[in-house]
Formats: C-alpha cells, sequence, structure tokens
C-alpha cells in the first residue's frame, strides 16, 4: 500500500510538473489569462504537494 501511495505521488508531482512546463512555455509564446492559470495552478499544487511530503 506504501508503494502504491509513493507511486501516485510521483505521477502526480509529474503531471503537476508537466503542467507548469507547458504553461510556462505558452505564457513566454502567447501571453494570455487561460495559460497563466494554468501555470498558477500547477506551481500551487506543486508547492502543496512538497510541502505535505516533507511535513511530520
Amino acid at each position: 500500500m506504501a508503494r502504491f501511495r509513493i507511486i501516485l505521488r510521483a505521477l502526480g508531482v509529474a503531471l503537476l510538473l508537466y503542467m507548469l512546463i507547458v504553461g510556462g512555455q505558452s505564457i513566454l509564446d502567447d501571453p494570455n489569462f487561460d495559460t497563466l492559470w494554468l501555470s498558477v495552478i500547477g506551481a500551487a499544487l506543486l508547492t502543496f504537494i512538497v510541502y505535505q511530503a516533507t511535513k511530520k
């Protein structure tokens, strides 16, 4: 069960990093509010997951 959680968390982090990278590249190419919100939400969720993972 612990291994499943680790794999699920790693997939979540990879997805959020992908959102952040794609959103960041889209902002540089064509700045608009949709891509801005995509990168902001991705960064916020990634920060929250890292905080939860390191909190003891």
